[in-house]
C-alpha cells in the first residue's frame, strides 16, 4: 500500500518496454531479415524469496522436551532470533528491489521480538524494497509482521485471526489439597502474584485488573503496528481485536489485505501479482559455513560439545542471561546459573579485546541470592567497560534485580518487567504423609530443627523468623532499585509490592529508561567506548549443540518406548503441553518438594505468566 498500488504499475509496464524498445532497436539478422534470438529472450526478474517459519528464540536451546513423549517425536527446534534479523538486513543491502516473504506458516514471536523485527523491516522499506507477503490462515503474530509490507495477499480460502493478547494463570492449590500437600508462604506485597496460584482457587480480583491494564499497554503497540502498516486508523484495529475471526474475503473488504489469490503458495501467487513477467526466485537463508561432508566430520562435529567463539579482535559482546535464575555451579539448559553466569560475566571483564557488552535478558527471576550473586558481577564488568541492558518478552523480579546497577536499562512496550517483591516457599506434605501411614519423630536438642520438619507447619515463633528474612531481602531490594534509578525508598515501594508492568508502563515509572531493542543498546555502547560500525557484535553463550543434549535425548528416547502408543492420547497431551508453559510454576515447586522442608527466598514474576 505503500508505494504505486500494483494496478497503476502494472499498467505502466507495457509503456515502459515500448520506451525501451524504441532505445533499443531489435537486432536484424542478415540473412533473413528476422529479430535475433539474443534480442527475443525474455528479461528475467530475481526475486528473493525468504520464509519466515517457526518459532524463534534469543538463545535457543537443545534441552529436553516432555511434549515430545507424547506428540511422537521432538518436533521442530526454537530458530536463533537474532539471525533472522541479520537475514532482514542483508536483504536491505541486496541488489533486487522487490523481495517476496513466505508467511504461510505459523510464526512464533514474543512481543519484544516483534518490536525488533518491525525496526528491521522499517529498514528493509528505507533501502527502497518492495516487500509483497503471502498469507493462509495469519494469527496476529503473524499479521503484524505482513502488516508492515506493501502489498498483502491471502489464500482465497485463508482467515485472518487478529486476538487481542492474554494470559493464562494456572492455580495449583486444589490440587494440591487432594494430594495433602500444604503450601506455606511468606510474602511482602499484596501484589506478589507468584504464590497466589498455591495459596488460591482462582486470581484475586485486584490482581486480575493490574494484569488488564499491563495488557491494555502492550496491546496498544499491537495495535499501533497495524495501523501504521495498514493505514487503518487504530479504533478501527481494536474493533476487529473484538470481532477476531475474518474470512478472506472480509479481511480485503476491512483494507487488511490487498488481494486475494488462489491457494497455490508464495511463488506462484506472487506471479500472479507480477501479471507473467519470467521470474527467478532467490531462496534467502543464513550464511552456511563451508563443513566437510564425510561420514566421521560429520559424527565428529555432531559429538564435539559446544564451544564458545574465541575472541582475537576487538568486540562488543551481547551477553544473554536467560532463564529462571537458580544458584550452582554447573551449567543447566533453560536456566540461568548464578556461578556459571558470574563467570562468563568475569571473564568479559577481564579480556581487554572486549570494548563493551550489552546484557540481553529473559528471565522471570529465581532465587535472590542466585540473583545478586549475578548482579554483583555485572558490576564488577560495568567498572571496566561500558554496559546496557536490553530486556527482552520479561526481566521480572530478579531478572530486574539484576539490572540495578546504575547503567542504562532498555525494554520494549511487550516486555513484562518489574515485580519488585519477594517470597519465601516451602512444601509440607503431613497430610499425605498421615494418609499413607507415615509418621516422623523428631529427636533434637531444641525447636530450631523443627523449621525444616516436612510433615508439620511451623509454629508462629518459626513463621515470624522467615517472615524477617523476606522483609530484609525486600528491603535490599528496594535499596538496589532506589540507588540504581535515583529514587527514594519510598517511591520505589509505592510501584513495587510484586507489581509487573509493560515496558512503556516501566519507562512512565522509571523503571526503564527507554523503548528499544539491542541495535538501540548497541549503539549506546559503541559510543560511550568510542567505536566505529566495523566493530565485530559477538553473541554469547553459543546454544547447545546436540552433544550437550545426547544423554537427555536418550532418556527421552527410552521414555518415550517405555510409555508405548497408548500414552499418546489427545487429551493428555494437550493437558501436559499445557502444563509446561507454566516452567516458573513447576521451578518453584520443584525446588520447594526437593528442599527437604527447607524454605528458600525467591525474587519470582507470577507464575506461568506469559502473554500469548
Amino acid at each position: 500500500m505503500r508505494l504505486l498500488p500494483i494496478a497503476v504499475a502494472l499498467s505502466l509496464a507495457p509503456v515502459l518496454l515500448a520506451q525501451q524498445a524504441e532505445a533499443q532497436p531489435a537486432k536484424k539478422d542478415a540473412a533473413a531479415g528476422e529479430v535475433s534470438a539474443e534480442a527475443a529472450e525474455p528479461v528475467v526478474h530475481r526475486v528473493p524469496y525468504l520464509k519466515i517459519a517457526g518459532s524463534y528464540q534469543d538463545l535457543p536451546e537443545m534441552g529436553f522436551d516432555p511434549t515430545a513423549l507424547l506428540m511422537g517425536g521432538g518436533g521442530p527446534k526454537p530458530k536463533p532470533f537474532f539471525q533472522l534479523l541479520e537475514i532482514l538486513d542483508d536483504l536491505a543491502k541486496a541488489p533486487e528491489s522487490e523481495v517476496l516473504l513466505d508467511l504461510s506458516s505459523g510464526i512464533g514471536l514474543n512481543l519484544a521480538q516483534q518490536r525488533e523485527v518491525e525496526r528491521a523491516m522499517d529498514r528493509l522499506l528505507a533501502a527502497g524494497k518492495r516487500l509483497v507477503c503471502y498469507l493462509e490462515n495469519p494469527g496476529i503474530t503473524t499479521y503484524q509482521i505482513a502488516a508492515q509490507c506493501d502489498h498483502v495477499v491471502i489464500a482465497d480460502m485463508g482467515g485472518l485471526d487478529l486476538r487481542s493478547p492474554a494470559m493464562s494463570v494456572m492455580h495449583m492449590k486444589d490440587a494440591l489439597d487432594l494430594l495433602g500437600v500444604q503450601v506455606e508462604v511468606t510474602r511482602v506485597g499484596e501484589f506478589k502474584g507468584a504464590v497466589e496460584p498455591y495459596m488460591r482457587s482462582s486470581i484475586s480480583e485486584h490482581l486480575r485488573k493490574h494484569y488488564e491494564a499491563m495488557l491494555t499497554s502492550m496491546n496498544s503497540d499491537i495495535v499501533r503496528r497495524i495501523a501504521k502498516g495498514r493505514m487503518i486508523p487504530a479504533a478501527e484495529v481494536r474493533a476487529a481485536q473484538a470481532q477476531r475471526m475474518f474470512t478472506a474475503r472480509e479481511a480485503k473488504a476491512a483494507g487488511f489485505v490487498d488481494r486475494i489469490v488462489p491457494w497455490t503458495g508464495a511463488k506462484r501467487a506472487f506471479e500472479v501479482v507480477r501479471g507473467g513477467d519470467t521470474l527467478e526466485f532467490v531462496n534467502v537463508g543464513p550464511k552456511k559455513k563451508k563443513q566437510r561432508r564425510d561420514i566421521m566430520s560429520l559424527l565428529t562435529s555432531m559429538l564435539r560439545a559446544t564451544k564458545e567463539e574465541k575472541i582475537e579482535d576487538p568486540q562488543v559482546v551481547v551477553m544473554h542471561l536467560s532463564g529462571q535464575i537458580v544458584d550452582g555451579n554447573s551449567p543447566n539448559p533453560g536456566m540461568m546459573v548464578s556461578g556459571v553466569a558470574a563467570k562468563k560475566l568475569d571473564e568479559l571483564a577481564e579480556n581487554e579485546l572486549v570494548k563493551g557488552v550489552v546484557i540481553r535478558i529473559n528471565s522471570p527471576g529465581g532465587s535472590a541470592t542466585a540473583s545478586e550473586e549475578i548482579r554483583l558481577a555485572i558490576e564488577r564488568l560495568a567498572a571496566k567497560k561500558p554496559v546496557v541492558f536490553s530486556m527482552g518478552e520479561l526481566a521480572a523480579s530478579g531478572g530486574y534485580w539484576i539490572t540495578t546497577i546504575g547503567r542504562p536499562i532498555l525494554a520494549e512496550v511487550g516486555t513484562i518487567t518489574g515485580s519488585i517483591g519477594v517470597f519465601g516457599m516451602r512444601m509440607q506434605p503431613g497430610p499425605l504423609m498421615r494418609r499413607i501411614g507415615l509418621h516422623t519423630d523428631i529427636v533434637r536438642l531444641d525447636d530450631g530443627p523443627l523449621m525444616d520438619a516436612m510433615d508439620r507447619p511451623w509454629s508462629d515463633e518459626a513463621r515470624a523468623r522467615i517472615q524477617g528474612f523476606v522483609d530484609e531481602v525486600y528491603d535490599r531490594f528496594l535499596a538496589h532499585v532506589g540507588r540504581s534509578r535515583g529514587m527514594a525508598t519510598e517511591a520505589v515501594d509505592k510501584i513495587a509490592g510484586g507489581r509487573v508492568w509493560s515496558g512503556q508502563q516501566a519507562v512512565e515509572n522509571g523503571l526503564v529508561d527507554a523503548i528499544g531493542g539491542v541495535d538501540d543498546a548497541l549503539a549506546m555502547v559503541r559510543k560511550e567506548a568510542e567505536l566505529g560500525d566495523d566493530v565485530e557484535v559477538l553473541h554469547v553463550p553459543k546454544p547447545k549443540s546436540f552433544a550437550d543434549s545426547l544423554f537427555s535425548s536418550i532418556f527421552e528416547a527410552r521414555i518415550a518406548a517405555a510409555a508405548g502408543a497408548s500414552a499418546r492420547t489427545e487429551v493428555l497431551r494437550l493437558a501436559l503441553a499445557d502444563w509446561l508453559r507454566h516452567t516458573e510454576l513447576f521451578g518453584v515447586l520443584r525446588e520447594a518438594l526437593t528442599g527437604h522442608g527447607k524454605t528458600r527466598i525467591y525474587a519470582m514474576m507470577p507464575a506461568g505468566l506469559r502473554v500469548r
